[in-house]
């Protein structure tokens, strides 16, 4: 069997959360499927899972924005880069402190923070109206095709 036509995903998945239990073999598996979706044959990504703490510290120290956040995203190559590398930081606490909030399921909150840290890796920006709008269709496309459960909030205008 040839494997050179198969894709080459190293994802590494650090749980550093009590907040909500993760199944990291999972997280990998969906990042796998949806850098797949993105048609990358290639990807290096390092993806840490924390509480709000640790990543409102991060956002203090790297990005000089005060407060927790859902994601805060590291691209380390171009996005037409032969290898896709880079880093994901995730609130898992945000993840379910956002679901219940919203009624909706934890780790789908979660599964959205990962599609929405690849698009950003993949080139996608979310900062003009018409671009967040991209990325918001990109980010139901991905969720959709991997049968996620989808925030009601974020895609109302693409549900039934």
């Amino acid at each position: 069997m040839n494997h050179t036509h198969s894709p080459a995903f190293l994802i590494d998945v650090t749980n550093r959360q009590r907040a909500m239990p993760v199944d990291i073999n999972l997280v990998r598996s969906l990042v796998s499927q949806m850098l797949t979706q993105l048609e990358y044959r290639r990807a290096e990504i390092s993806i840490q899972l924390v509480d709000n703490t640790s990543i409102a510290n991060l956002n203090q120290s790297r990005l000089n924005h005060e407060g927790p956040t859902d994601i805060i995203t590291f691209p380390m190559s171009p996005p037409d880069a032969p290898i896709l590398e880079g880093e994901l930081i995730i609130s898992a606490e945000w993840a379910k402190e956002t679901a219940q909030a919203n009624n909706d399921n934890p780790f789908d909150e979660l599964t959205l923070y990962l599609a929405h840290g690849l698009l950003h890796l993949a080139g996608q920006d979310d900062v003009a109206p018409d671009d967040a709008r991209e990325m918001r269709f990109r980010e139901f496309q991905l969720l959709t095709s991997l049968g996620i459960t989808l925030p009601k909030n974020r895609f109302c205008e693409w549900q039934e």
